[in-house]
């Protein structure tokens, strides 16, 4: 990753051919595949970090990544699919950039990173949200009581109008008390 991180800078044109050949391959899947009955396709990418947004900063990911992202995106929404897309860590700064190319969903919705209720408030009305229980904090050390009401309060104030598919940010750790993802799921049945 830092030699790839480091090309951008020192070999661009290099970059451009790697990702014009992977961008090719998977136009190649998507051409086969949205023949099927499915919904959508879902992309899996890690562009952010925990504390400092984009690796690669938002100039780089537009200049190399949105373009390739954008000529997928754009196919899939041809035929009249949803796109979904995993990228973990902060990449709040590039969510217009994804509303514009065609994205409909966004996980893992990371409280740890974002505040996931100011982007509801920001892009809810165009992009919905994957995830928002917290793996790292709420879920592994909070109690059963705060477990409830995060989840009340998420159902209610990301849940409101739509867009929002209630689930935690990432995979489960296995320091998650038991009780606590009861509490999750009693949370979700009480609504």
């Amino acid at each position: 990753m830092e030699d790839f991180l480091t090309d951008m800078i020192e070999h661009p044109e290099f970059v451009d051919d790697l990702l014009t050949g992977i961008t090719e391959f998977y136009m190649d899947v998507i051409e086969h595949t949205v023949r099927y009955d499915i919904d959508g396709f879902s992309f899996g990418d890690d562009w952010g970090s925990q504390t400092q947004g984009l690796i690669m900063g938002p100039r780089l990911w537009r200049r190399f990544i949105k373009p390739h992202m954008a000529r997928m995106f754009a196919r899939i929404k041809r035929a009249g699919k949803f796109v979904h897309i995993h990228s973990d860590g902060d990449i709040s700064a590039v969510f217009e950039d994804l509303v514009e190319i065609g994205l409909d969903v966004y996980n893992p919705f990371q409280p740890e990173v974002m505040d996931v209720y100011e982007m509801k408030r920001r892009y809810g009305d165009r992009l919905s949200f994957h995830g928002g229980v917290g793996i790292q904090d709420l879920l592994p050390h909070g109690t059963p009581k705060q477990v409830k009401a995060e989840v009340r309060r998420l159902i209610v104030e990301i849940g409101d109008g739509g867009g929002y598919i209630l689930a935690p940010s990432h995979a489960v750790l296995a320091d998650t008390p038991p009780e606590n993802l009861m509490a999750l799921i009693e949370a979700v049945h009480e609504q």
